[in-house]
């Protein structure tokens, strides 16, 4: 977590430029993408030259609507941005969006921005809701889109970029100190679940599965995680009464704006290969919390994600092959 005065300067003093790196001619997939950071993501990489921007968002509405705004914004072509469905607690709707990727002619940005923040306790995936959400539908996309990736780096001889929109507040996540064989099968049970540091630990357990995927897949495909600073964005709209009243404040006095932070996610979805692997925060690798390399924690937390992808959708690990 963060020290006082490290938050004080990212949220207040941090410059944070407007990214200048070229995404001309490149194919980009943001989830998550009708508000907040992946909107704002939408317009600076079109902004940059992007021929292809595909919104992907649980909501066709709600993801038109922000088309609409992103063209105004852009001034670009009718033809640039799509808006595609995808539901991450769906194997089915994962597969279908997975399979209209693979008929792109190439898939050079992949940016993982699609997250939740539950703030009541359901199952899905038969986990804890944001743990399946944040963990186990993000990585059965990323998994199937890594041989499209591969194949548009042969081909195009640029390198591919799979960037996951994390948070620092992994470094305060609470990893439990016992639980049974399969850590998300542990927060089936509500007595286990405490909803304040789900979302933490969710992005914790993202952290894991990046740092696994990326030793995998070589540096052919630039993997990286990265921190948009706290940010005004709609993450935290479910939460009700006092709570919510709090964060609305703290958003006033201390957030950036989701533009601000949106610069940060293009700068990681751009950024070198000397970043596969890594995690950036305030526009530079930042090395990772002790927790975060805790291979015992992480070696356990990789082999059940790929038990549960496998399950959910079998043949999946062959993608990382």
């Amino acid at each position: 977590m963060p020290s006082l005065a490290n938050f004080i300067h990212t949220q207040f003093i941090l410059n944070i430029p407007r990214p200048s790196a070229s995404f001309s001619s490149k194919m980009v997939v943001i989830t998550g993408a009708n508000g907040g950071l992946g909107k704002e993501t939408a317009k600076h990489v079109i902004r940059l030259g992007a021929s292809k921007v595909v919104l992907a968002c649980r909501s066709l509405a709600r993801g038109n609507q922000a088309k609409l705004e992103v063209e105004y914004a852009s001034k670009c072509g009718p033809g640039v941005i799509e808006v595609w469905e995808l539901d991450l607690e769906s194997p089915s709707s994962i597969r279908s969006f997975v399979d209209k990727a693979n008929a792109l002619p190439r898939l050079d940005v992949l940016i993982n921005n699609a997250g939740i923040m539950e703030t009541e306790f359901k199952v899905v995936y038969d986990t804890e809701r944001t743990l399946a959400v944040n963990d186990i539908g993000t990585f059965l996309l990323a998994f199937q889109l890594v041989p499209k990736m591969r194949e548009t780096g042969r081909k195009s001889g640029v390198t591919p970029h799979m960037t996951f929109v994390g948070s620092a507040l992994y470094d305060v996540a609470k990893y439990p100190e016992k639980y049974d064989d399969d850590l998300f099968a542990w927060f089936k049970d509500q007595r286990h679940v405490n909803l304040g540091n789900q979302y933490n630990l969710s992005k914790l357990l993202q952290l894991y599965g990046a740092i696994k995927l990326s030793s995998i897949v070589d540096s052919s495909i630039v993997i990286n995680s990265m921190d948009p600073c706290f940010c005004k964005t709609h993450l935290a709209e479910k939460l009700g009464g006092v709570k919510k009243v709090l964060i609305k404040l703290f958003e006033v006095v201390a957030a950036r704006t989701a533009e601000e932070g949106s610069r940060l996610v293009v700068q990681a979805a751009s950024a070198g290969s000397e970043t596969h692997g890594l995690y950036m925060r305030a526009g530079a690798v930042q090395k990772y919390a002790p927790i975060a390399l805790n291979e015992g924690n992480s070696s356990h937390v990789w082999e059940m994600l790929c038990t549960r992808l496998e399950k959910l959708q079998p043949g999946v690990l062959e993608n990382l092959g």
